[in-house]
């Protein structure tokens, strides 16, 4: 065995590569061993530096790879589980055990996450040499006799199974003498290590003891390696390393250093020193200080900008991507800016990092399966597997018209969905269509499901079937067609992965009996635990990493970023099912040879060298960057930035913010991103000349360059427009001489927002529709109801004659299949039943009423509203729930039923936001009943409500019941001189009581309303124009189609209606009751006479 090292300044890898070439000259088969992080970034190096580039005598492998070369060729191969097949195994073990047998993790038996730290325990246990016996020192008893006796099953089947690790086979080989023929002329050299496993270690030591050759590189400075005292020391990890490998072989470590000198050299000498407390000589030049720059910034996206264009920057002087290197504090927390960004400044990058399957619809798909099954067809299921875009032949339009119509009649359960569509909304749907897509549908899952318990290779028949008939195969294959080659070969990888679980299920289980439930679980929790990864398309891309993954020397320009004080250093956290402690217990009761690796004893040693490495992983400038806020998360600078900002080496920090320099211009994405980013931001700097010259120029050649390819400069604009209809489609849709047609909903919505107006009953746009009962169908069930009962001749006590009318509605083929459909559609009957006799009290038949008419439309075209000033007449059509008659005076009146509190409010009618009552009572001279003699009585709303009154606000019973009386009590207007004809079911508040004079002059303000609506309906401009109420937001009812107007109340509410109100400052007191009423008649008089 041969010891080297090296400071961190020398090559290592090309130190080895000679040693290597060394060998190949002697005959010597070698194994370029390097870590598994690194193996491929290992692989790429080395070959760059083997003068022929390439060489059948040297194979860069890892440990785990190299033994498949000797245990490729056996007779028997025995089997190989990754951590998907161990999974299932864990799986099968676990649920073949009583709960009985297990006393702490009976219930924990098929839950993932346990099953996953299981897998990390095996692991732990098989690097270090280590078995399930070896548990027997655990102090918790109950947990030592589940851990071991879940684990000796699984060594059980592992074993009755054929299967092994490959190191533990190759292992096993060289104990028997098996490969002593091959190994003669093998030889290993490792690189990039500062510890071996347990495994490794056993591994290193066999090959030694036959007799190959092995060099081991590491680095580490003289100093360091002759030190008496290395606590703390920065090259701690690896002094400890190669003086332990020293001890045990009796090998003598060579010192190969070439002592190159450079800035970053004596920067380390000035670092190294103050860990180790020594002193050193020299100090750092300017020039030096200029290697090595420390930026701050505000967050994450400033800090992948300045790193953007300082990348665009080096291109222009010269650099290639390749020779730039990003290192990422948190992987997780910046890769989906750094996408976004480096796309922007059309920066091609490579991200070395395993993905994971968990977002990609064949994920998604399989989720689907699994969730139908579990939860009997939900709708969001169904419709989930649908969208996925990988189920059956269904076009996009097809599988939009299905979900509408399920969500529509809350199609749920496997059993509604078996059987034909039949319901139907004002004939919608299409519902021969619908019932063949259910068809394509359901069939091949309700085949599939049918399958019972049976074994694997029987249920993976049954499965592969099943995607045959769902396309699966194909509908990958059409996705991946549709993207990028790199998107084609990410399907390609996802699809390898997803039948490498498979695969796993059908080793682990073979001649197994498995439930469907199980199957799909399995599959489920294989599938998000795969990962796949992709090699980047062209070698000329920056290389973006984990900075805990750099090695020395790795690229001319590194740009470390998001070195935060909880990022850099990283911390191990222990989430495994055995405590350090319990580590600690197992190591002093173990062996030599068997250790279980202590993460928080190797922490600070292993952290200083990672730190060391990425100082030094530049050749020619290196870039340190902490943001303040990572992911919306104030942190501070790391420790070890600080430290360099300490004397002697006295590094600057830079705070990078966006300027408005020639330097931020990196492509014309990046450019129009700054040039927004600039107008929209507060610069804090104010340009000169030649700058303001500069950046003219630059949107000049912007805008025409966004010119020709058909793209403009979106911009946030404080105000709205909407454009005018064309004459043309005024034409078509309100043809000349034809009527206008409106309502009091539609006066209502003009006012509150023209736009919504124009979206409702021009555009025609609709709520998505539901067979579900709502509001309306609950309004008009009770309406049927007192439709009923006052339509009842009969004599009879009136609750009987309310429980017919109930019974009678109740049985109409409408209402009963709605409120039969399921337990919540019965249940709301119920409630509008107490609804029904509560508010059958105030129904009673009254001497003094009589009810004449019910559900009365009005409206007719024979008897316009108003006639405009073109001649065009107006409209106005509705219905009436009720018209009551004085059975004294024979004046006429109207009833509108409620299901919540109504009151009519004199500003609101003003604003045209309550027009509703006014209407009814122009309406109400339509009616063949009206007599003109005889008069209008009022118009009133009816709340229907089962009342409660709370007891802590009432001091008798009688309180109470006064209180249920005045909640259902008619509310409205009325006309003074009818309201002694009125009982006490009426509320005659002062304010609402008319005079006939006034009560002409609410329907000619009313009818006022109409016309300037019609008129600015006619002309076809439609402002977004939301009334506030206070002057300062928008209710959210009033503006509801903001994805739609883009209306933002803090840039537009200045174009928002502000309702007129009346000003306190005109009045001594705030005007109520009857002058209330007067102050608004007044300010409707003086409208009219503008």
């Amino acid at each position: 065995m041969k010891l080297v090292y090296t400071d961190i300044r020398t090559p290592l890898t090309q130190v080895l590569v000679d040693e290597a070439n060394l060998l190949v000259e002697e005959g010597k088969r070698v194994f370029y061993i390097a870590p598994n992080s690194l193996s491929f970034e290992k692989e790429r190096k080395v070959l760059q530096l083997l003068d022929q580039k390439a060489s059948f005598a040297i194979t860069i492998t890892r440990f785990a790879q190299m033994a498949r070369y000797f245990t490729l060729n056996e007779s028997h191969q025995q089997q190989s589980l990754d951590d998907i097949g161990l999974g299932m195994l864990f799986f099968k073990v676990l649920s073949q055990m009583p709960d009985e047998e297990l006393k702490v993790y009976a219930r924990l038996k098929k839950d993932p996450q346990f099953i996953q730290q299981l897998i990390q325990l095996f692991h732990e246990l098989q690097t270090a040499q280590m078995t399930a016996s070896d548990l027997d020192a655990l102090p918790d008893q109950e947990k030592r006799e589940d851990l071991i006796h879940i684990l000796k099953a699984v060594q059980d089947q592992l074993v009755a199974g054929s299967f092994e690790s490959k190191l533990a086979s190759f292992a096993s080989h060289l104990v028997k003498g098996d490969l002593d023929e091959e190994l003669k002329d093998l030889a290993l050299v490792i690189d990039g290590f500062t510890r071996f496993s347990a495994e490794e270690d056993y591994l290193v030591h066999l090959l030694h003891d036959k007799g190959v050759e092995i060099i081991i590189g590491a680095y580490a400075s003289e100093k360091a390696y002759r030190s008496n005292f290395r606590e703390g020391n920065l090259y701690q990890a690896s002094v400890d390393f190669l003086l332990d490998l020293a001890r045990t072989y009796q090998v003598t470590p060579s010192y190969v250093g070439q002592g190159k000198e450079d800035a970053f050299s004596r920067m380390t000498r000035i670092l190294e020193a103050r860990y180790d407390f020594t002193e050193v000589e020299g100090e750092l030049s300017d020039q030096d200080r200029e290697a090595v720059e420390i930026w701050t910034c505000n967050h994450q996206k400033e800090e992948l900008e300045a790193v953007a264009r300082s990348i665009r920057q080096r291109l222009y002087e010269g650099a290639r991507y390749k020779d730039i290197r990003v290192l990422l504090g948190d992987v997780d927390a910046y890769q989906l800016q750094l996408k976004t960004i480096f796309d922007q400044y059309q920066i091609p990058f490579y991200l070395g990092k395993s993905e994971s399957m968990s977002q990609h619809p064949l994920v998604q798909w399989v989720e689907s399966l699994d969730r139908l099954r579990r939860y009997r067809f939900l709708t969001e299921d169904v419709v989930n597997l649908l969208k996925a875009g990988l189920y059956g032949t269904l076009t996009r339009e097809d599988i939009d018209h299905f979900e509408q119509y399920v969500r529509f009649a809350e199609i749920k359960g496997l059993a509604a969905f078996s059987r034909d569509f039949t319901a139907n909304h004002q004939e919608k749907f299409d519902l021969e269509r619908l019932n063949q897509i259910r068809q394509q549908v359901i069939g091949p899952l309700q085949d599939f499901y049918k399958t019972k318990s049976q074994t694997s290779q029987g249920l993976l028949k049954k499965f592969a079937q099943f995607c045959q008939d769902a396309q699966l195969a194909q509908n990958m294959q059409q996705l991946a067609s549709r993207g990028s080659e790199q998107e084609m070969e990410r399907y390609d990888q996802v699809w390898k992965s997803f039948s490498h679980v498979l695969e796993q299920f059908a080793q682990v289980f073979d001649q197994i009996k498995v439930t469907l439930d199980d199957f799909l679980s399995l599959l489920l929790s294989g599938i998000l635990l795969a990962s796949y990864r992709t090699v980047p398309a062209t070698v000329d891309v920056v290389t973006v990493q984990s900075y805990d993954l750099i090695e020395p020397l790795s690229a001319p320009y590194v740009y470390a970023i998001g070195l935060t004080q909880e990022r850099f250093p990283k911390i191990a956290k222990d989430q495994s099912l055995l405590t350090d402690e319990e580590r600690q217990v197992l190591n002093q009761a173990s062996d030599q040879q068997a250790n279980l690796q202590i993460a928080s004893q190797d922490n600070l040693r292993k952290n200083r060298f990672v730190a060391l490495s990425l100082f030094n992983a530049a050749t020619k400038q290196l870039v340190l960057s902490s943001p303040i806020l990572v992911n919306e998360v104030d942190d501070k600078m790391s420790p070890y930035l600080f430290e360099l900002t300490k004397a002697p080496l006295a590094l600057p920090v830079i705070e990078k913010k966006a300027r408005t320099s020639s330097k931020d211009m990196g492509s014309y994405q990046a450019l129009l991103a700054r040039l927004i980013e600039l107008h929209q931001g507060e610069i804090d700097q104010e340009l000169s000349k030649e700058e303001a010259t500069f950046w003219a120029v630059a949107i000049r050649v912007l805008r025409k360059k966004l010119a020709s390819e058909g793209l403009h400069i979106p911009q946030i604009s404080h105000s709205l427009t909407t454009k005018v209809l064309e004459d043309e489609t005024l034409e078509v849709l309100y043809p000349k001489g034809q009527a206008l047609s409106l309502s009091a909903s539609a006066l209502n919505t003009y006012y509150q927002n023209q736009y919504s107006y124009y979206l409702h009953y021009v555009l025609g746009l609709q709520e998505e529709w539901h067979l579900r009962p709502d509001a309306r169908s609950h309004g008009n069930f009770l309406h049927r109801i007192f439709e009923r009962v006052l339509k009842d001749p009969s004599e009879g006590d009136f609750d009987e004659r309310l429980t017919k009318a109930i019974r009678e509605t109740s049985q109409e083929t409408e209402f009963a299949l709605l409120y039969q459909e399921n337990a919540m559609a019965a249940f709301s009957k119920e409630l509008l039943l107490d609804t029904a006799r509560a508010t059958g009290r105030v129904l009673v038949h009254n001497d003094s009423i009589e009810t004449i008419g019910e559900e009365a439309l009005f409206g007719r075209e024979d008897r316009p509203f108003l006639t405009l000033e073109d001649g065009r007449p107006l409209l106005v059509k509705g219905k009436v729930d009720r018209i009551d008659r004085l059975s004294e005076t024979g004046a006429l009146g109207v009833v509108d039923y409620k299901s919540s509190e109504t009151k009519f409010n004199f500003e609101k009618f003003y604003n045209g936001l309550n027009s509703q009552l006014p209407t009814y009572l122009s309406a109400i001279k339509d009616f063949q009943a009206f007599d003109p003699d005889k008069g209008i009585f009022g118009a009133m709303y009816l709340q229907m409500v089962d009342p409660l009154v709370p007891l802590k606000d009432t001091k008798a019973v009688e309180d109470a019941v006064q209180a249920v009386l005045k909640s259902q009590q008619y509310k409205g207007l009325f006309l003074a001189d009818q309201a002694s004809q009125l009982g006490e079911s009426y509320e005659k508040n002062k304010a609402m009581l008319l005079s006939q004079e006034e009560l002409d002059l609410l329907l000619l303000y009313n009818a006022h309303l109409y016309q300037q609506a019609a008129q600015g309906i006619l002309s076809g401009d439609f402002a977004i124009n939301p009334y506030t109420e206070n002057g300062r937001s928008i209710a959210p009812y009033v503006e509801q189609y903001k994805s739609i107007t883009g209306f933002e109340a803090n840039l537009h509410l200045g174009q928002a209606r502000f309702l007129e109100k009346l000003d306190p400052r005109q009045y001594e007191k705030r005007p109520v009751g009857d002058k209330l009423r007067q102050v608004w008649i007044e300010k409707m008089k003086e409208e009219l006479s503008r």
